[in-house]
């Protein structure tokens, strides 16, 4: 969608300061002038008008027909890709500059109100039609149109210009209002993100107090396990040592997806062991995407959560499911299934809007900064979809770009 598409000229340009800039230069170059947004409405007031005109939009029918003059005229301004002469519904000549942000219309800029030297005068403008289509009276329209100004041809053609200039002007201010708002969100974002970066780090660094000890400790406990005989007891060992040297390691911001899968196969081999039979896993990832690269520790919290809060309470027949496969040339999808106990909808919904913070207390900090991490490497387009029905199964997707080396 176009950042533009739901933006109006309210909402970029400070209305006060642009009355005041069409304020003063219609005054300096003498012509009316007026802003209008895309249906034709006014942006504030108009500027050095007419009594002509002046006099026509003081009647209800009369304005509603100068906005709707106004509109058309700037779609033909879009339709030709600049400034225009027109005429309006009473029979004036007027100009019309459309004002154009990133190829996307978002207003005009009009005014004109003249007749041509040698094409019309005044008595050619019908006040007897305009009388009783508007509800104004013949004598103050007899006396208004005394003071329509007649000009030669080249007067036009620098009201063109004028209005160009000023629709141009407008543009400039809206993209620049825009551009500060942008780079404060941008901050406001890299800041809340490195926040939450400095939380997992010195989480990770609480989790690395004395490795060696502990890796020392896990393999004397397996050759142990090995002399008594215990064979289970040896690989369940060895995984978690493995699994732990792995996530404490963590070297590469962006390893294989081969990598972080076999990774994800020592902590479920754990898990199962763990629940005995009540919980299984299945793993299905197509071979074309595991040379890929994915962001570290993307996968690992998902399925954590379809264990911690899906799974763990369920007494038998658990079951989580991951697989992964390209959706395009560009785009990988990856799928963690669990027919645990699902997401309340309410949860769900937040899950959706992506209210930051507000879901940490329901599913932990695991899903929501996933999806701010994937977000934040690759942009909008990429993220977590989820899906889930209470008390059968939930289902959550990652989408990421197909990426061979960072």
């Amino acid at each position: 969608m176009n950042v533009w598409e739901n933006l109006k000229l309210k909402d970029i340009v400070d209305i006060n300061t642009l009355i005041d800039i069409q304020d003063k230069l219609a005054k300096l170059v003498g012509v009316p002038t007026i802003t209008v947004d895309t249906y034709g409405i006014p942006v504030g007031k108009s500027s050095n008008f007419t009594p002509f005109c002046k006099l026509i939009r003081s009647s209800e029918k009369g304005r509603q027909n100068c906005i709707s003059c106004d509109r058309q005229a700037g779609l033909l301004a879009i339709q030709e890709g600049k400034p225009r002469t027109y005429n309006c519904h009473t029979g004036l000549i007027d100009c019309v500059a459309p004002i154009i942000i990133d190829n996307y219309f978002l207003g005009s800029v009009l005014g004109g109100q003249v007749l041509i030297k040698g094409q019309k005068s005044r008595d050619s403008i019908d006040i007897e039609r305009i009388s009783r289509d508007f509800d104004i009276p013949l004598a103050q329209l007899k006396e208004a149109v005394q003071y329509i100004p007649l000009v030669p041809q080249e007067s036009i053609q620098n009201s063109v210009e004028f209005y160009s200039f000023l629709a141009n002007y407008i543009a400039q201010l809206g993209m620049s209002r825009l551009t500060q708002e942008r780079l404060l969100k941008q901050s406001k974002e890299k800041f809340e993100l490195e926040q939450k970066a400095k939380k997992m780090e010195l989480k990770t660094i609480q989790a690395q107090i004395n490795p060696h000890f502990l890796f020392n400790t896990l393999n004397t406990i397996a050759r142990m396990a090995l002399m008594e005989n215990a064979p289970q007891t040896e690989e369940l060992i060895y995984k978690l040592s493995d699994l732990l040297r792995y996530n404490l390691k963590n070297i590469e911001e962006f390893p294989k997806i081969k990598d972080e899968i076999e990774n994800i196969k020592r902590y479920l081999f754990i898990q199962s062991t763990r629940y005995s039979d009540r919980i299984t896993y299945e793993i299905d990832i197509s071979e074309a995407i595991m040379d890929y690269r994915i962001p570290s520790m993307i996968i690992q919290p998902l399925v954590e959560n379809c264990m911690v809060h899906g799974l763990e309470t369920k007494k038998e027949g658990g079951k989580i499911k991951i697989t992964g496969r390209l959706v395009s040339d560009n785009e990988i999808v990856i799928k963690i299934s669990d027919n645990g106990k699902g997401i309340n909808p309410d949860v769900l919904n937040l899950l959706h809007e992506n209210i930051n913070g507000t879901l940490n207390q329901y599913l932990g900090i695991g899903l929501q900064n996933t999806h701010d991490r994937i977000k934040h490497y690759f942009g909008e387009r990429y993220g977590l979809k989820i899906e889930s029905i209470p008390d059968i199964e939930t289902n959550v997707y990652i989408y990421i770009p197909c990426v061979n080396s960072l």
